[in-house]
């Protein structure tokens, strides 16, 4: 069996603001980016980036990081900032590709995709299902490689945030009340599960919250759109992108697609709903 280890880099948002055919240093470049306080300028020879507060660098170049100016001496959250950013781009250089998703195993070894906007119910959906005995693979990201015929999914190493208003549900969120983190406008708390590396893809749920819940089959195309939106890093216009672009549509299409509305009602039951997945 192959073996993966963790990416311990903490998730990103999946906004990026794009301006393409621009110019540097009098090198013509693919375009410019931001995402998360950071500006990605690529060209053929690799991708810059910079924090736009710190005015630090971070090159990837063949799939590589090295650092730039400012970077040495650019404050913690700079250099993580940056580090996050190349990770994800890393990442695309080798076939590995990061969405903005939960992910969790059943007890088969299978792994289990949720893929929704912030605040759609990803992690809690994923919390439920490892009080049910799944095992956690990634909270708010996830990285997927496409094999031949199957996808293999690995985890992007982070705390499991939960919101202390879903205590109705579970339990133990009445004691976490004093520790939710300082600004979150959630109301969440980190709790540390029990984690996989890697699991063998077998279905992709796309999740929104409305009432009444349901469940249903989602077609290829549609699936392929909802991945993009989560993985925006496919339109960067690099030399990957034709890759990440091919992934995603593989992905798309390789494995069991639905399209899940859930409230109240749907997460009592989470266990019940992905049964045919356990």
């Amino acid at each position: 069996m192959r073996r993966c280890r963790h990416w311990r880099a903490r998730p990103v948002s999946a906004q990026l603001l794009i301006v393409r055919g621009s110019r540097r240093d009098n090198e013509s470049t693919l375009n410019r980016w931001r995402a998360n306080g950071v500006e990605g300028v690529a060209s053929l020879s690799g991708t810059t980036l910079r924090h736009l507060e710190e005015n630090a660098e971070l090159h990837v170049d063949g799939g590589r990081l090295s650092r730039g100016a400012g970077y040495a001496e650019a404050p913690r959250h700079a250099r993580h900032a940056l580090a996050r950013m190349g990770a994800v781009l890393r990442l695309r250089k080798h076939n590995r590709f990061y969405i903005h998703a939960s992910g969790v195993v059943n007890r088969h070894g299978t792994a289990m995709m949720f893929v929704g906007e912030s605040g759609s119910g990803k992690s809690t959906l994923a919390y439920a299902l490892t009080r049910q005995g799944w095992t956690l693979l990634g909270d708010d990201g996830i990285v997927l490689e496409p094999l031949a015929g199957s996808v293999l999914v690995h985890g992007w190493r982070a705390p499991s945030m939960v919101s202390t208003t879903l205590a109705p549900y579970f339990p133990e969120m009445f004691a976490r009340q004093n520790d939710v983190v300082a600004g979150d406008e959630r109301n969440r708390v980190p709790v540390r599960l029990a984690t996989a590396g890697h699991a063998r893809l077998g279905g992709i749920t796309f999740v929104s919250q409305g009432v009444p819940g349901s469940l249903r089959p989602c077609g290829q195309a549609h699936a392929l759109t909802m991945l993009i939106r989560q993985s925006p890093w496919v339109l960067l216009g690099d030399p990957e992108s034709g890759a990440h672009f091919r992934a995603l549509q593989s992905i798309a299409g390789t494995v069991q697609t639905h399209e899940l509305v859930h409230g109240p009602a749907e997460l009592l039951r989470v266990g019940e709903i992905f049964g045919f997945a356990a």
